[in-house]
This record gives structure tokens, C-alpha cells and sequence, in this order.
């Protein structure tokens, strides 16, 4: 991924088998000075559980 910067940003995922799910960014909106900016943040959490797992970690009730 790249940006009006200049910066790259790249990742590699595990080759875990036994990783169902992961977070590997989150994308949001921010704001710099007044102005809406958009920001990467890298994660790469992974759950072994897949989606369920994910769910459980924001919140959700599965069952």
C-alpha cells in the first residue's frame, strides 16, 4: 500500500495452518489540523478460533 508520502507499507501473513482469522489493518478517518485524514494502524492479531473467535474479541456473543 502506498501513500501521497511516499511511505510503503507491506506485510507477510504467517504460514500458520493453524490460524483461521486475522486483523491485519484497521482503516480509519482522523483528524490532522482541523482537516479528515485517513490513518493505517497495523494490527496482525489472529485468532486460532477463526470467525468466532474475531466476533468474540469485538464483542459479539456467539454460539
Amino acid at each position: 500500500m502506498d501513500c501521497t508520502s511516499g511511505a510503503a507499507w507491506t506485510f507477510m501473513p504467517p504460514a500458520d495452518p493453524a490460524i483461521r482469522a486475522m486483523v491485519i489493518a484497521e482503516l480509519y478517518r482522523h483528524r490532522a489540523d482541523g482537516h479528515p485524514v485517513w490513518k493505517l494502524r497495523a494490527l496482525g492479531q489472529d485468532w486460532g478460533e477463526g470467525s468466532d473467535g474475531l466476533a468474540r474479541a469485538y464483542g459479539d456473543n456467539v454460539e
